[in-house]
């Protein structure tokens, strides 16, 4: 049975949401809380959407991964970024600064993100390429959390 893609990438923002506020003990918790929402699921789906968002138990809990890199570089250049916006579904522009763009993008590859596939400088814009809509949402959500454009 097919999935529309909206529905999955809306299940997974819950799940990532669920999972920042409070970790869980048990797939099974994931599932019903799932439920109570109104999502139709089984174990199956939410065992793939763990594991497609990275997430695995740890220490007796679901969580959320941490970042595989340094975010502190992205922090300190919170103030040459001037906005963050989508082009299309697996693009994210950046507006920095004059001349700033290239060390915008030394810090989000300094970050490590999982969902950044590509990063393309210019003089005051940044390029991000990702791979599916979903990462696209949880790139763009990241950066606004980070930098709060």
């Amino acid at each position: 049975m097919p999935i529309h893609r909206e529905f999955q990438d809306r299940r997974r923002q819950v799940i990532v949401e669920m999972l920042a506020t409070k970790p869980a003990k048990k797939q099974i918790e994931i599932v019903s809380a799932l439920r109570q929402l109104g999502f139709t699921v089984t174990p199956s789906s939410v065992s793939r959407d763990l594991r497609d968002l990275g997430i695995v138990r740890k220490e007796g809990f679901y969580r959320l991964p941490a970042s595989i890199g340094d975010e502190s570089s992205i922090n300190r250049m919170e103030t040459f970024i001037r906005d963050t916006s989508t082009a299309g579904p697996y693009t994210i522009v950046i507006n920095t600064e004059s001349g700033t763009a290239k060390a915008v993008a030394a810090g989000i590859k300094g970050a490590a993100w999982p969902e950044t596939r590509g990063i393309l400088a210019e003089d005051d814009t940044v390029f991000l390429a990702t791979e599916n809509v979903y990462d696209t949402r949880l790139l763009l959500q990241r950066l606004k959390r980070i930098v709060k454009t």
